[in-house]
């Protein structure tokens, strides 16, 4: 389904392929997630979507999340779980997947890029109009963040 391809380790980037850093950012069983800007010129605008962006070049996509994250939100996780990749044909895309706890209030959060921020459970998340490849990717995810709350919510949801 939408020509993923799910990879633990990270590929080798095919040429003109951009790569992405993103994070899912969890705070006991819920995600926070960005609603993107209503901008013609972006992927998937005015859905919701994961903070991250673009791996400028000489960065590592660990560097490009921090950065990101820094740019987003002004916050910094205490650190990051390199979970997966996720890899698209149209256009080549490579995205780098970090699995970050959430330390602080989302009022200590000052989003810089966006329209609005929240934490969803995930039966919330399902009602929302989401970037089509988080929702696809995220039992992997959250099997690769291996956080008990997080597991027990989705075990709940998903039966």
């Amino acid at each position: 389904m939408f020509g993923t391809k799910i990879m633990s380790m990270a590929p080798e980037t095919p040429l003109g392929a951009v790569e992405v850093a993103k994070a899912f950012i969890y705070q006991g069983s819920r995600l926070l997630l960005q609603l993107r800007d209503n901008k013609p010129d972006i992927y998937y605008p005015n859905y919701w979507g994961l903070f991250g962006g673009a791996v400028d070049p000489g960065e590592t996509p660990l560097e490009a999340i921090k950065r990101e994250l820094e740019e987003e939100i002004g916050w910094m996780p205490p650190e990051f779980q390199f979970l997966l990749t996720w890899e698209e044909s149209d256009p080549p895309c490579i995205t780098y997947i970090y699995g970050a706890p959430l330390t602080v209030t989302t009022n200590q959060l000052q989003l810089t890029e966006g329209q609005a921020l929240g934490l969803f459970t995930f039966e919330e998340f399902a009602q929302l109009p989401t970037v089509p490849h988080i929702q696809h990717n995220l039992p992997k995810v959250v099997d690769a963040i291996a956080s008990a709350e997080l597991t027990a919510a989705w075990q709940a949801f998903s039966q």
